[in-house]
């Protein structure tokens, strides 16, 4: 019953959309809807939308916009069900069975690229996978003076078998991700063995090494003249030294003398 009300109600409204738009087809004006789907990639059972978009309006009588449409949705039965078209703000629509009918909520015309519903979708659970078209057709819109033919841009959507398992690639022993390169494990791979170069005595290196000897006796010689300068400071200092050293020997010697001739002295008496 509801059904039959609605069909009514649709048919009423196409035929006031008929009645308020011009007797005349603008052949010069044109507009487009098109269809944006929420995701292009789908599983049996999954839910999605549909976007409608008025866009790409060219414009010249009335109030050089489109105030209302009507278009028929089209879509495979077998692979998709439509549950309702709901408006986007500022819009109205009415559907049943694929027909529909959108209007401004205001009376007033859109001039620029705006969203004016959305089809919503489910993907049946029986469904043949592979891809699957929604388009619109039979599209026409007013301009408030003008019924003007627009053009439908269809949606395509892929429906695959939903995956429980992971990648076969994933899995797969010559895969390069588990696998090293072979190079990493060949014998005679540089990184794993030195260059030959490298414990050549005549090698380069041998010549750093012996740079690095050089550089040894440079510093035994500098070590050298290290020791030269202080042999000549201490050459310097040494007879001063050895006077000091010698007026404190004789001291020693003179107390030793005095105390020897003492006891000879004190044993004489």
């Amino acid at each position: 019953m509801k059904r039959i009300k609605l069909a009514v109600i649709i048919t009423i409204l196409c035929i006031v959309f008929t009645m308020i738009a011009p007797k005349s087809y603008a052949a010069d004006e044109s507009f487009e809807l098109q269809l944006e789907a929420s995701s292009t990639t789908l599983n049996p059972g999954d839910s999605f939308s549909v976007d409608i978009i008025i866009d790409n309006m060219n414009i010249t009588s009335g109030d050089q916009g489109i105030g209302a449409y009507q278009a028929k949705i089209i879509y495979d039965a077998n692979a998709l069900e439509l549950v309702n078209v709901t408006p986007a703000t500022g819009w109205e629509v009415l559907e049943n069975e694929g027909n529909m009918v959108a209007n401004t909520s205001n009376a007033e015309v859109v001039t620029e690229r705006t969203h004016t519903a959305t089809i919503n979708f489910k993907v049946l659970d029986n469904v043949t996978f592979g891809d699957t078209t929604i388009s619109l057709e039979s599209v026409q819109g007013s301009s408030g003076t003008t019924t003007i033919d627009g053009t439908g841009i269809s949606e395509v959507v892929s429906i695959e078998e939903e995956s429980t398992n992971p990648p076969i690639d994933d899995n797969d022993p010559t895969d390069d991700d588990d696998n090293p390169p072979a190079d990493d494990d060949n014998p005679s791979d540089d990184n794993n063995n030195p260059s030959t170069d490298d414990d050549n005595p005549s090698d380069n290196t041998g010549d750093n090494d012996n740079t690095q000897g050089g550089s040894t006796t440079n510093r035994n010689q500098i070590g050298t003249s290290s020791n030269m300068n202080q042999s000549t400071t201490s050459n310097r200092v040494l007879p001063y030294a050895g006077i000091r050293n010698a007026i404190i020997i004789a001291i020693g010697v003179s107390i030793v003398a005095a105390v020897v001739f003492f006891i000879k002295y004190r044993r004489a008496v």
